[in-house]
């Protein structure tokens, strides 16, 4: 008798034997041909079936296959209709619960013992962004960046009016920076392979949804978060589109903008950098430590300096701008003597910019829970000539005090973005087409 073990199925069946040409006893390998019948025994019940060979691989099929459940984590997300330059996002566009992309805990991102607080924090809907934490997704750059624009007062004052809620429960979201983005391809005569819009309207239904989704496809918190993380995937989704159509070899170049934007799932992975153009419309100055920093770098690890209070992708700086002379960020440094003399610049400034930190997350952290390691960002709160002061996106409830010789060791990148209005303003004078219609797209964001 031989054994085949199959997924706690212990099939046992008869083995046939013939002459060979010498006279000596051969296995007749054809199980189709020999095989008697097999005998299926269920380890539940301990109860034993016996079977053709045509009942078993029926058997198998029923079993492994018809009845398997779909896994919608493999489907790739659908985009939505188009209307007057608006996307809708509706139930069918909203990401169900995906596997861990994050460096977040593995049971979810957002703190057991502030669970209810979070979700209190979901049903508000205030109009201001207030505390969240990163669900399963790897958009921790994404809500870095917008922790760090809602920092400051022009920032909050752009993502509130990014936020726009409809009479009938739906919300309509723009991204300037998308815009901007979408003109280039108008001005450059490739408006029908664009499909970037933009704008995108949240349905009722959709929004409801996305929180029951809330700590697993999307962050767990602030409800304007999750509609700027929908708003993001869906954009992104118009990235992959858009390259498709143009031809481009990789996904992840569009108009000179760096992210990747993967089939089925468009929101995880990308810089900080591009999140906060995409949501302001303004560039950054950055510093890029590099891959050799990358890996030497001091680990971080959550909790390593304690809490104060309850309050990654090499860039390469050669394709910055490689298809398209629209970038998003002014300079790039790369030299640790640079870092410094950034955190020295922006020292008590934290409240003019949005700043944020990519560090390389050690696998345990002393907080008591277990991390995926690899890259992650982070928001920079304050900087001193001691310590630099950050807040992680799993807990943004939560500020950590660093050492400044332990930051530095730490940081791969770091992005430094001015919440200006007079900065914004000069950007569209130069890079939007002075065509009304165009114009008016931004005529809400400094009234």
């Amino acid at each position: 008798m031989g054994l085949e073990s199959l997924n706690s199925i212990s099939a046992y069946n008869t083995t046939s034997y013939a002459n060979n040409t010498n006279g000596k006893r051969r296995t007749i390998p054809n199980i189709k041909d020999e095989v008697l019948y097999v005998v299926v025994r269920d380890p539940e019940t301990g109860k034993t079936y016996k079977m053709t060979y045509e009942q078993y691989v029926k058997y198998l099929h029923d079993r492994f296959v018809k009845n398997k459940p779909q896994d919608k984590k493999e489907n790739s997300y659908e985009l939505g209709s188009e209307k007057n330059g608006v996307r809708t996002i509706d139930v069918e566009n909203v990401t169900e619960s995906t596997k861990a992309g994050s460096s977040a805990p593995k049971d979810y991102a957002a703190n057991p013992e502030k669970y209810q607080e979070y979700k209190n924090n979901i049903e508000e809907e205030n109009g201001l962004i207030d505390k969240f934490a990163q669900g399963k997704r790897g958009d921790c750059y994404l809500l870095a960046s917008i922790e760090a624009i809602k920092n400051t007062k022009e920032g909050q004052e752009i993502l509130q009016k990014n936020v726009q809620e409809n009479s009938d429960g739906s919300y309509t979201i723009t991204l300037p920076g998308a815009v901007v983005v979408r003109n280039h391809y108008i001005e450059i005569g490739e408006e029908d392979k664009c499909a970037i819009t933009g704008r995108y309207t949240i349905t009722k239904a959709a929004i409801e949804k996305a929180k029951e989704q809330s700590g697993r496809a999307y962050a767990f918190g602030d409800i304007n978060v999750i509609l700027l993380e929908l708003a993001m995937e869906a954009f992104r989704a118009e990235v992959a589109q858009t390259n498709k159509a143009l031809g481009q070899k990789s996904e992840r170049y569009i108009a000179g903008l760096i992210g990747p934007c993967y089939k089925n799932d468009p929101l995880s992975g990308g810089e900080m950098y591009d999140a906060i153009f995409m949501l302001t419309g303004q560039k950054s100055d950055i510093y890029d430590g590099g891959r050799r920093k990358k890996e030497t770098c001091k680990l971080y690890k959550p909790g390593e300096y304690g809490y104060v209070g309850e309050n990654s992708t090499k860039l390469s700086k050669g394709n910055i701008g490689k298809n398209s002379d629209l970038v998003e960020v002014n300079q790039v440094y790369d030299k640790d003597s640079d870092l410094q003399k950034l955190l020295d610049k922006y020292a008590g400034k934290e409240d003019q910019f949005c700043i944020t930190v990519g560090f390389m997350v050690a696998v345990d952290g002393p907080d008591g829970t277990t991390k995926a390691g690899g890259g992650h960002a982070l928001t920079v709160t304050k900087i001193t000539d001691k310590y630099v002061e950050v807040v992680n996106p799993w807990n943004t409830a939560r500020k950590e005090r660093i050492p400044r010789g332990d930051f530095e060791k730490m940081a791969c990148a770091l992005t430094v973005t001015e919440m200006s209005k007079d900065k914004v303003d000069k950007y569209y004078e130069e890079k939007v087409d002075n065509k009304q219609e165009k114009k008016n797209v931004f005529s809400w964001l400094f009234k």
